[in-house]
């Protein structure tokens, strides 16, 4: 029996199969986003396309689009213009296609030219914004340098892309009405679409990662006995309250939230400059060293703890 899959099912398989990739390259190797990517973006062109039928079955084939494009720019029209004439005049598209048995599909450029041009008859706002058409683009162009010749895979890059997209393509087929993605979405692979699906899960998920990239780095080469030595902390960020509050030499204070840029934060422990112990900054006192410097001393160094004990 032959193997068939309709235009849905199949942006639908790679779908799944991009969702599990990035899982892949999140909780393994790098290399499983160059297959995510190329998953999700034969995802985006079956999605575009079953776009184009939704306006018209023909629409999906270059010939019939060309011919629409022809008329676009004879009229100096946009093609659903162009194309909402030529129906009007009775153009025949299934004559332009019925002699081929495989007719030649349009492109992904073409699908994204036909949707720039729908618009809210209500706000006048168009349904596709820029930065999506700019991340199908960046996708497109990753894709063409993967499959014919060399590339760079940046990972962040490719996670917060491939979100972007996720986000993006689901509010694209809610509102043109294709399908449900979420009710299509395998069980198995629920918790990554979740999470990609909302941008704030994700941005936080990013910024855990940063921490946890950062503290394999300060470790690394190092034992674990004496890790007890090394100043590296994390805190739960106050303006955020995620615990993603971690050593960073440009900040004022020492530390920056990976999530929110916040740097302050009254849990940070700074060391006493006389002793070394270390303490939250509101337990330590400012010493004036007559000399036009200041030390940060704790309640030992201070004397006060022995004042307080002979009292």
């Amino acid at each position: 029996m032959d193997y068939k899959l309709g235009i849905q099912e199949n942006a639908l398989d790679s779908f799944h199969e991009a969702l599990s990739k990035f899982r892949e390259g999140e909780t393994s190797e790098n290399r499983a986003f160059k297959f995510a990517i190329l998953h999700m973006a034969h995802f985006v062109e079956l999605v575009l396309k079953l776009y184009v039928m939704s306006v018209d079955e023909n629409l999906v084939y270059s010939k019939c689009f060309r011919a629409v494009a022809k008329r676009a720019k004879a009229d100096e029209i946009n093609l659903l213009q162009a194309y909402e004439e030529l129906k009007n005049e009775g153009f025949d598209f299934e004559a332009l296609i019925s002699s081929y048995p495989c007719p030649h599909t349009i492109t992904v450029d073409d699908a994204l030219s036909l949707a720039k041009n729908e618009v809210c008859q209500v706000t006048g706002v168009n349904f596709v914004d820029q930065e999506f058409i700019d991340d199908i683009q960046w996708m497109k162009g990753l894709r063409d340098n993967i499959t014919h010749f060399q590339f760079s895979l940046p990972p962040k890059d490719v996670r917060l892309c491939i979100g972007r997209l996720v986000r993006g393509i689901e509010e694209f087929i809610d509102v043109f009405s294709l399908f449900n993605l979420r009710d299509e979405i395998d069980e198995s692979e629920a918790e990554t679409f979740d999470k990609l699906a909302d941008e704030y899960t994700q941005m936080v998920a990013e910024a855990k990662r940063e921490v946890q990239d950062a503290r394999d780095r300060t470790y690394r080469g190092t034992r674990k006995k004496h890790w007890v030595f090394i100043d590296w902390n994390v805190y739960e960020c106050p303006e955020c309250h995620n615990d993603t509050m971690i050593p960073d030499d440009d900040s004022s204070t020492g530390y920056k939230c990976t999530f929110c840029e916040n740097e302050e934060s009254d849990d940070i422990e700074i060391p006493c400059d006389c002793c070394g112990t270390r303490y939250h900054q509101d337990d330590l006192s400012t010493w004036d060293m007559d000399d036009g410097t200041f030390e940060n001393r704790c309640y030992y160094c201070t004397g006060q703890y022995y004042a307080d004990k002979d009292d």
